[in-house]
């Protein structure tokens, strides 16, 4: 899957999530201070994207999601990772 693919699901998933326009998330957008998102809301994204991808984010990467970016990112980084090391 490409990073562009990856992008765009991600964004629509915040979007559908958070009720926000998709036009209203920026590539690098702050959840906390952009998108004035609270962290249960945070980790719905996280949780939504792990089932998506079918990828499993340690809480310690859950921690260190603040931006569109990097939850892209992490997505992309688990999504490449042997199927041993993810699971």
């Amino acid at each position: 899957m490409s990073t562009d693919e990856i992008r765009a699901a991600v964004k629509q998933s915040i979007a559908s999530i958070a009720n926000l326009d998709v036009a209203e998330i920026s590539d690098d957008a702050s959840f906390k201070e952009e998108l004035q998102l609270d962290s249960l809301t945070i980790l719905e994204i996280a949780v939504d994207a792990e089932y998506k991808f079918q990828v499993k984010i340690p809480d310690d990467d859950l921690s260190n999601i603040l931006t569109m970016g990097d939850t892209v990112r992490i997505i992309q980084q688990y999504l490449s990772a042997p199927a041993t090391a993810a699971a």
